[in-house]
């Protein structure tokens, strides 16, 4: 429930108790007013029953007729009632029920000398005037002024009772409204004090949050590469959502897979459900939105990669301009909270753009350092690995193997077959290095038909051994259309056997490669141990691997467009 919802409901509660505490306070005074008119209507009723009687006895005692009675005998049933609700009113009030009580002794005193002088008048009409006369109206005058005396006091009474009730509800009223008042200013208070520290608490955490953000995005614009960057957002997000597991999943360079960039945890499904994932397999790529599993919603479509994930499962398209280049995807226990979606759905539009871009270079930079024929690295890419290899090397002081080699008369292949068929034929060289080589070495295209392998921690043995497993593999290619083996002249030089430098080392392999080619081509040969030291001041009678622009091949389409190494003038196959 929200804030506002909750402070709704906070407001009709009070509303209800104040309400329910006034009507409450309203009826109870109502109640009061009705019993105190009730009380007074029957001491009223009394006394106006007591006065019937005496106006019908004083008309029969004066006439001697019948009818004269007719008050007398009706108040007598009037009384009767009102005396049972003046006992009702006077209730358990010990003044009220004296008075109730004295005030019907004088009544019932006066009703019965008045029932015996209507009997004594019923028998013979009296002498007026006479002694027994007058002493019995007399009595029956005192009887009746001590009766409205103690019904005058019985009213008072009654009414002291009312203003003393009344009195006490409408103090009763005022303690429950300002008791009421007290209760709502405290709530108030609290409230408000508890609003105000949500309110720093708020303020506190979108500032921390507008920190966070602002440091991904400074961090994310900084960053060098892909892998740093996905590491970045995966580190970012795993910082935000205590408890999450961020997976940034990016389509392959074929765009017919889903790939993890960052790695899931061991224990991950997604290890699993990874495996030939496509991209139309996470629903957050397809669909182009954010997507949530494993809630309580019951989806339609089941998302193909974080269906079995434990707990929940968020994940967001990486959109950049209409298009998805993949998703990110943040695994943990429980939901997210508000603020936790907003922070994620923030990381990943920021990351977004910045990710394409690095993706975008990153391709770049690979087809400026590959050959696009053979799939290998060119001629830019070798000197940069040629470098570092050979300066590994000598702070190692392991061995460094070049191996330089140059297909056999690969010009005829092309003036013969045609340049379709000489482009088959590298590329099928470029699928023989991929498969024979080991992961640490390195193999590249340096110009048309040249090729330069380094194989680290590799002696002058085990290079030979290299070079004609690899002279024996291309003999077994097959390329369709050409009828003659591939054959080629193999060069080796080793650091620091033969050179001592990265330059060293390839002209001296270059010089092998040529020895090779003089001595009859399809053979491998070792340059010869001459002096290091010596060597590498010499600029006398170095070769190059690279055709001069007097030649056919530098017009090949299967020709690099890496130039080769300066120096004198290679054969032409």
């Amino acid at each position: 429930m929200s804030h506002s919802r909750r402070s709704i409901g906070y407001l009709l509660l009070a509303v209800v108790v104040v309400t329910a505490c006034l009507l409450y306070s309203f009826q109870r005074q109502r109640a009061v007013a009705v019993r105190s008119a009730d009380s007074a209507e029957s001491v009223v009723s009394a006394l106006t029953a007591m006065l019937d009687q005496e106006t019908g006895v004083r008309g029969f005692l004066n006439s001697g007729r019948e009818e004269f009675l007719q008050p007398y005998v009706s108040g007598q049933a009037d009384y009767e009632r009102a005396r049972i609700a003046v006992n009702k009113a006077a209730g358990d009030d010990p003044s009220s029920a004296r008075l109730a009580k004295a005030e019907d002794v004088a009544a019932r005193d006066w009703q019965a000398r008045a029932a015996q002088a209507v009997a004594a008048r019923r028998v013979a009409a009296p002498v007026a005037g006479s002694p027994t006369v007058v002493e019995q109206a007399l009595q029956r005058k005192k009887q009746m002024d001590l009766f409205r005396s103690l019904n005058n006091q019985l009213r008072v009474r009654l009414n002291q009772r009312r203003d003393a009730t009344l009195r006490t509800s409408g103090e009763a009223y005022t303690a429950i409204v300002v008791l009421l008042a007290g209760l709502f200013a405290l709530a108030g208070l609290l409230w408000t004090q508890r609003s105000g520290r949500r309110a720093v608490a708020h303020r506190e955490l979108e500032i921390a949050y507008r920190i966070r953000q602002r440091e991904f995005s400074d961090l994310i614009q900084a960053v060098e590469s892909e892998t740093e960057a996905h590491e970045l957002v995966q580190r970012h997000l795993q910082r935000s959502i205590p408890g999450a597991r961020a997976t940034v999943l990016i389509r392959n360079n074929s765009d017919n897979r889903l790939q993890a960039s960052t790695a899931p945890a061991a224990e991950s499904v997604l290890n699993e459900s990874l495996v030939d994932a496509e991209p139309r397999s996470c629903l957050a790529i397809r669909l182009g939105r954010a997507h949530q599993d494993g809630t309580d919603h019951d989806e339609l479509i089941s998302c193909g990669v974080c269906n079995r994930v434990p707990g929940t499962a968020s994940c967001e398209p990486l959109l950049v301009s209409g298009k998805v280049i993949g998703s990110v995807l943040v695994e943990q226990q429980q939901p997210m909270a508000e603020q936790q979606r907003r922070g994620f759905s923030d990381t990943v539009a920021q990351a977004a753009p910045v990710l394409a871009n690095l993706k975008t270079i990153a391709i770049a930079e690979s087809r400026a350092s590959t050959d696009a024929l053979t799939g290998l690295p060119n001629r830019r890419a070798m000197n940069d690995t040629l470098k570092r290899m050979a300066a590994h090397a000598g702070r190692s002081g392991e061995p460094l193997a070049a191996i330089a080699f140059d297909l056999d008369h690969f010009k005829k292949v092309n003036d013969r077959y045609g340049h379709e068929v000489g482009d088959a034929a590298l590329s099928a060289v470029g699928e023989c290095l991929r498969d024979i080589l080991r992961e640490s070495d390195f193999a590249a295209r340096i110009g048309g038909e040249e090729f330069l392998v380094l194989a680290p921690d590799t002696g002058v043995e085990g290079a030979v051994v290299l070079a004609e497993k690899l002279r024996e593999a291309l003999m077994r290619e097959e390329v369709p259309q050409l009828t003659q083996p591939i054959t080629a002249s193999f060069g080796i030089a080793v650091i620091p056997h033969h050179a001592g430098s990265a330059d060293v080392l390839l002209r001296r392999a270059d010089r092998a490669c040529y020895l090779a080619k003089d001595r009859g081509r399809n053979q491998v040969q070792v340059t010869a141990n001459e002096d290091v030291s010596g060597l590498e001041g010499s600029t006398a009678r170095t070769t190059s691997l690279s055709p001069t622009p007097s030649t056919s091949v530098a017009s090949s389409p299967n020709v690099s467009d890496e130039p080769a190494a300066d120096g004198v003038t290679a054969p032409t196959g």
